[in-house]
């Protein structure tokens, strides 16, 4: 699971999961993070189902890999 974090100091966990045969994208906040869903309510983990999503959410939110 790799740990991203942003500028802002907010920090999450980006893990690949396989769920009912398929592949899913997992992102889970460290801490007091909140991840922003669909209708911009506060969740502390949400599920994408296509990696362009994922890549696009964390682009926008300016999270980079950090080890």
């Amino acid at each position: 699971m790799p740990r991203m974090e942003n500028a802002k100091g907010e920090a999450l966990y980006y893990n690949v999961v396989e769920k009912n045969g398929k592949v899913q994208y997992v992102l889970k906040g460290i801490g007091s993070t909140l991840i922003l869903g669909r209708d911009k309510q506060k969740k502390k983990s949400r599920i994408f189902t296509q990696e362009a999503q994922v890549e696009q959410y964390l682009r926008r939110h300016g999270f980079e890999t950090a080890y």
